[in-house]
C-alpha cells in the first residue's frame, strides 16, 4: 500500500531506481497475497475491499508513468467542442480553429501530449470515454477523474468475470486475487489511466459467453474489445474457426455489424485516411522494449548505416499474422478454455514481434492467463516494468540495453522451460 502511495504522488517517472525499488516492494507484498489467497485465508468480501482500496489509493493522482492522458482529455475536449479528432492534427486543430479563445488549459493539454505531430489513433469506442471526461469542464482533475472512475467500473466487471469463469471451468478462487492485487495492473490501468482494462473486459465476456454457448454475446464481446483497441482483431481468424462452418457466416456478418456499429465516425470526410496514416506511422517510425526487432536491428547494424525500421517493422507483422494463422489452422480447440489458450500463444506472438512493448500492453494477455496454467504473463508483468529504465534522463528517453536484456533473457528462458515442462495449457 505504501508503495503505491509512494510511486503514484511523490516520485517522478525520471527516478527509476526509486520507482524500481516500490515495485519490487509492491510486488513481494502482492505475492505474499497470492500465496495466502491459495491457502483460503482471502475471502470474497476482504479481497474485493482490498482490491478497490489498492485502486482508489490512486484517486488523486497525476498519472506520471505516461503522459497518453494529455491526449485522451484533448481529443475528449474536441469532441465536446464539436471537432472531429480525426480530422485535424493538434498543431492544427489548436491553432487555426479558435481553440485558443478557451484560454490557457488547452494550452496545457497541448505542451504534455507527446503525439501532437499526429493524428489520433484511438478508436471511436474510445474517444468515447474521451468524451465523457470532457464533461467535467476544462479542469485537469476533474478529466482525470472521470477517466478512472470509467476505468474502476470496468475493473469490476473484470473481477465478476474472471469470478463467474473460476466457477464455470472449476478453477481455484485465488486465480481472481492473481489478477486483481496485481500491481502493473493497478498502476497501469487506475494510475496511467490505460484502458488495456475495458480491452480485457471483452476479451473475457468473449470467454464467458462462448463457454455458455451464447455465441452473439461472445461475438459482441470480441467486437467490444476491438472496438477500444484494434489489437484484438487478431483473434478474429481463431474464432472464425470456433463458430464452425455451418456458423462462419453468421459470425462474419455479426462481427461486421457490430464493427460499423462502433466505427462509423472513421467514414466521416478523410477521418479514415487519417487514422490509417497515423497506424502507419506508428508501425514503421516507434520503437520501445522490443524484443526480436532489436536482436534484428542489432544484427542488421553490421552490414546496413540506417534503422531498419521501416521494412524490419512491417515484415514483422507479417510475420506475426502467418503466426496467427498457423495457430488458428492447427492448434486444437473445442471448447472456452482452449479458446484462451490459443488467444495466449496469439498474444505472445504478437508481443514479440512488436517494434513497440508498452507495459501496459500485456495485461489483456496477463487477464486471460489467471484462467490458465499459463504464467508467462505473470513474470512478464514483474519484468516489464524494467522498461522504464528509458526515462531516467529527463531529457530524452534512453533505453538500458542491459536491463533490456534481463527482461527478456528471464521472459524468454521462462518461455523455453515452460515449453519443455509442458506449462503452458488450457
Amino acid at each position: 500500500m505504501a508503495a503505491l502511495l509512494t510511486m503514484g504522488y511523490f516520485l517522478p517517472r525520471s527516478a527509476f531506481y526509486s520507482q524500481l525499488s516500490m515495485f519490487i516492494l509492491a510486488f513481494l507484498s502482492y505475492w505474499v497475497l497470492y500465496r495466502l489467497s491459495k491457502e483460503g485465508k482471502v475471502s470474497i468480501p476482504f479481497g474485493l475491499g482490498l482490491a478497490i482500496l489498492f485502486r482508489l489509493l490512486l484517486l488523486f493522482a497525476i498519472p506520471e508513468l505516461s503522459d497518453d492522458f494529455y491526449r485522451f482529455i484533448f481529443d475528449g475536449q474536441l469532441i465536446k467542442s464539436g471537432i472531429n479528432p480525426y480530422a485535424f492534427l493538434p498543431e492544427v486543430a489548436f491553432t487555426h480553429l479558435d481553440i485558443k479563445e478557451f484560454g490557457g488549459y488547452w494550452q496545457s493539454l497541448m505542451e504534455g501530449m507527446n503525439s501532437r505531430s499526429y493524428f489520433s489513433i484511438y478508436p471511436p469506442l474510445h474517444q468515447f470515454f474521451f468524451w465523457l471526461s470532457s464533461l467535467a469542464g476544462e479542469t485537469l482533475m476533474r478529466n482525470i477523474l472521470i477517466l478512472r472512475l470509467v476505468i474502476l467500473g470496468f475493473e469490476g466487471l473484470n473481477f465478476y468475470l474472471i469470478f463467474r469463469i473460476t466457477k464455470d471451468w472449476n478453477l481455484p478462487e485465488s486465480r481472481l486475487w492473481l489478477y486483481a492485487f496485481n500491481p502493473l495492473v493497478i498502476l497501469e490501468l487506475s494510475g496511467n489511466l490505460h484502458f488495456e482494462g475495458i480491452v480485457l473486459t471483452g476479451l473475457l465476456a468473449t470467454l464467458y459467453f462462448f463457454g455458455k454457448k451464447k455465441l452473439l454475446m461472445s461475438n459482441l464481446g470480441w467486437v467490444w474489445a476491438v472496438g477500444v483497441k484494434l489489437t484484438p482483431l487478431m483473434f478474429g481468424p481463431v474464432l472464425l474457426k470456433f463458430w464452425g462452418k455451418d456458423r462462419r457466416w453468421g459470425f462474419i456478418f455479426a462481427a461486421s455489424g457490430f464493427i460499423l456499429l462502433f466505427f462509423w465516425p472513421l467514414f466521416l470526410g478523410d477521418s479514415l485516411v487519417n487514422y490509417l496514416q497515423s497506424f502507419r506511422l506508428y508501425q514503421s517510425k516507434f520503437e520501445f522494449n522490443a524484443s526480436i526487432y532489436y536482436l534484428i536491428r542489432w544484427i542488421s547494424g553490421f552490414f546496413m548505416d540506417y534503422n531498419p525500421i521501416v521494412y524490419v517493422g512491417p515484415f514483422l507483422n507479417y510475420l506475426a499474422l502467418a503466426l496467427i494463422l498457423g495457430i488458428s489452422l492447427f492448434r486444437k480447440m473445442g471448447n472456452a478454455r482452449e479458446l484462451a489458450a490459443a488467444i495466449l500463444w496469439i498474444y505472445l506472438c504478437y508481443l514479440l514481434l512488436q517494434t513497440v512493448v508498452h507495459p501496459w500492453y500485456i495485461i489483456p494477455a496477463f487477464g486471460i492467463s489467471v484462467l490458465s496454467n499459463n504464467r508467462i504473463f505473470l513474470i512478464w508483468s514483474a519484468l516489464v516494468f524494467l522498461s522504464y529504465s528509458a526515462y531516467a534522463d529527463e531529457m530524452r528517453v534512453i533505453e538500458n540495453q542491459f536491463l533490456l536484456i534481463l527482461e527478456y533473457g528471464v521472459l524468454v528462458g521462462f518461455i523455453y522451460w515452460n515449453y519443455l515442462k509442458r506449462f503452458v495449457q488450457p
